[in-house]
């Protein structure tokens, strides 16, 4: 079920620990804008060029959608390796799945509290060049998390959640928008475990 952006569906009408349902949209403004944007210009480029000048008109063609190509690599990058997808109890990011019930509920509540990148550049903003040095050889001596799904940074555009495995592993997720995430990831976490009694 598609929501609205960055927004998932719950259903409570599937089995236990299968009932979070959760699709995150991916923002189509960018890559509409420049094909749009685009296609007008071929356009006015063939009124202008065609039937006489033919060939010049396909070489426009081909650089245009070269150069759409171009504008939409990162769009094209975040739907292939970061388009998020919660269902029948597994969390799937790009090409890579892990089942719900393999993240900590520790990790899940740690993740809420995770400042922002907007709060995080601001961090480091206010700290010296003293802290900041000390800050970089701590970060040498810690594992950094694999990013879900593939890829070498979290796209432009995307915040990021970093969760952990009951077998340790650290996972980063790149996401739009992080609390409706979460809120998927507990309540699929909570209704894994099953009833309490």
């Amino acid at each position: 079920m598609e929501g609205a952006e960055g927004q998932g569906a719950y259903t409570a009408d599937a089995p236990l620990g299968r009932a979070v349902t959760y699709r995150e949209k991916l923002p189509t403004r960018w890559a509409l804008v420049t094909s749009v944007v685009l296609a007008a210009w071929v356009v006015y480029q063939g009124s202008i060029l065609l039937p006489e000048d033919s060939t010049v008109w396909l070489v426009l063609l081909g650089f245009s959608a070269f150069l759409a190509l171009v504008f939409n690599a990162v769009p094209i990058s975040k739907r292939i390796y970061q388009r998020i997808r919660i269902q029948d109890g597994l969390l799937t990011v790009g090409r890579e799945t892990v089942a719900v019930e393999a993240l900590t509920t520790e990790s899940l509540r740690e993740a809420r509290e995770q400042p922002t990148d907007a709060e995080f550049a601001a961090i480091l903003a206010s700290r010296s060049r003293a802290e900041l040095a000390e800050a970089q050889r701590k970060s040498r001596a810690i594992r950094p998390p694999r990013i879900m799904g593939g890829g070498w940074a979290v796209p432009m555009g995307m915040d990021q959640i970093v969760v952990e495995t009951d077998q340790g592993e650290s996972l980063l997720i790149a996401t739009h928008d992080r609390e409706a995430l979460l809120d998927a990831l507990t309540r699929a976490r909570r209704d894994s475990q099953g009833p309490r009694g």
